[in-house]
């Protein structure tokens, strides 16, 4: 079993802080359910001093820490990660190398109902250097990308499972998987590469060109302040440029910046600094899918790259499950697989998940189901100084394109995950096509996006366009388009080997006769 023992210290005694009380949890396995993957948060109130720390597992792996701080990420059912920065020594003997290494930060995922064998009540104290707030949390954005979460949600480990990923003082990420029952350690050196960049040291002229640099960027390109006329934007400069140029470090003011851009409340609005993001806006989105019950539902699934998986079902209905627009293979991939289902009496394209990427990339698909030119989309543009200023809407279209179309009945499952260049694809299902929406309303979020680089080595996305529905009339930021075929999901739906919502539209399709013959047509040829 690990160790995370503490040693004789003048400092511990019974007036420690006993974590799984200050973080109390009923959980007693874990849950990998990505639908329940749980929203965390973390506070100055978070942030503790641990006298030392100690971690060892078998010969494998051995971490010694002196005096440190600890933060803690949380949620409704306990603790859910941990970030240790030393102010002493720390030292790492590991698999991962035949020599000690100094230790830059510690990330640690575990069950809740771990964290007081991890960090026991004795080692643990209140006063904790809580100006390590923003790099705490920077730490952790960082890294729960890394294991155990779901969109940036943290998803819960089994309790004899838990990742201890180390940031070297030399450069190398040193990432672990403990089996604390088997005393099991796994190494994975995929991670070596990907530590956390230090920050660049603010300086008063950096910080003044940063600032300036960012609020003209929206002053004079951003077309959505006349969607938010709560946000007075010369107001903003006043009010924040103050307090970010008098910033102790880089991260105080890109935080202090995202601050500024959060009444914007534009899930395309994006901050990053040394290539990490920084929160600026969100927005609950339930997802309606649950892909762990795809085999189950529909005899098993094919994979074409990353992003695109497909089957046929015995009864002759085509399924083709999509999850980004974010390679140059993905549009060749559905076409190889449009393919497959010449002789399907139906077809389920599945975008539930798909959070966007490249419209041309949707164009190149959507092309294939489409039955005569039409508008999808408009788009309008900034043209001038004021606010005000902007372009007529612009008609965007789409017409057909490949060797031949599948003319047969379409469902395009939809939800509130669906946005940005994804929503445009469920536009162009929607006009001379033979598909019909099912499920839930999508997310609402366009913004066509330009990136700008800043000083402090930071960047800025600054969306371009208001992007209205096929009406001409409705922005699809806020709005987005809902489905056809409305479903309201029972409790569980998404659990478990369910999909309520594939199911009704595999039945409904299943309501389509089986054609004579398979659709005509040479065969797709990429032209790459």
């Amino acid at each position: 079993m690990f160790t995370a023992n503490a040693m004789n210290s003048p400092e511990t005694g019974a007036n420690g802080i006993d974590l799984l009380a200050r973080y109390p949890t009923q959980l007693v396995s874990g849950d990998a359910t990505p639908k329940h993957a749980r929203m965390w948060g973390f506070s100055q109130t978070d942030i503790f001093r641990l006298s030392h720390f100690n971690f060892k597992t078998g010969q494998d792996l051995k971490i010694e820490v002196g005096v440190s701080d600890v933060g803690i990420g949380h949620c409704t059912d306990g603790a859910v990660w941990a970030v240790v920065i030393p102010r002493e020594r720390g030292k790492l003997t590991s698999i991962a190398t035949d020599r000690q290494e100094d230790i830059s930060s510690i990330w640690l995922r575990f069950h809740p109902a771990e964290i007081s064998r991890i960090f026991p009540q004795e080692t643990v104290f209140a006063d904790g250097a809580t100006d390590l707030l923003l790099d705490m949390r920077r730490i952790a954005n960082h890294k729960i990308r890394s294991s155990w979460q779901s969109g940036g949600r943290a998803m819960i480990p089994d309790t004899n499972q838990m990742t201890v990923d180390v940031d070297t003082k030399e450069g190398p990420r040193r990432f672990f998987v403990v089996d604390s029952q088997a005393q099991t350690v796994d190494y994975v050196r995929a991670f070596e590469n990907q530590a956390v960049k230090p920050l660049p040291p603010i300086t008063p002229d950096a910080a003044r060109a940063a600032f300036d640099q960012l609020w003209e960027a929206f002053d004079s390109t951003y077309a959505m302040f006349v969607l938010r006329t709560n946000v007075d934007w010369a107001k903003s400069r006043e009010e924040y440029q103050p307090r970010a140029l008098a910033s102790k470090s880089t991260l105080e003011f890109a935080a202090t910046c995202a601050e500024m851009l959060r009444p914007l409340r534009d899930l395309h609005v994006w901050l990053t600094v040394a290539g990490d993001p920084v929160p600026i806006y969100n927005r609950p989105r339930a997802a309606n899918a649950n892909p762990s019950a795809d085999g189950a539902i529909l005899g098993g699934i094919s994979f074409a790259g990353d992003s695109v998986a497909w089957t046929v079902t015995q009864d002759k209905i085509g399924y083709i499950v999509i999850y980004a627009w974010d390679g140059p293979q993905v549009p060749d991939s559905c076409q190889k697989v449009l393919e497959q289902m010449r002789d399907t009496r139906g077809l389920i394209v599945d975008v539930r998940l798909n959070g966007g990427g490249s419209e041309d990339q949707v164009r190149k698909f959507a092309s294939r189901f489409v039955s005569g030119k039409f508008v999808y989309a408009y788009s309008q543009f900034r043209n001038g100084p004021s606010h005000t200023n902007l372009t007529e809407k612009y008609p965007r279209e789409i017409e057909p394109g490949g060797p031949w179309r599948y003319d047969r009945p379409v469902i395009v499952l939809i939800g509130q995950k669906c946005m940005s260049s994804n929503e445009s694809f469920i536009g162009m299902m929607t006009g001379n096509t033979n598909a019909l929406t099912m499920g839930d309303h999508t997310c609402g979020s366009s913004g066509n996006p330009k990136i700008v680089d800043l000083p402090l080595e930071m960047t800025v996305s600054v969306p371009q366009w208001i992007d209205y529905l096929p009406d001409g009339k409705t922005p699809v930021d806020e709005h987005g388009f809902l489905p056809q075929i409305p479903f309201k999901a029972s409790p569980g739906a998404f659990e478990g080997k369910r999909d309520d919502l594939l199911v009704a539209a595999l039945e409904r399709l299943r309501q389509a006769p089986l054609p004579d013959k398979a659709i005509a047509g040479p065969a797709f040829v990429s032209d790459k």
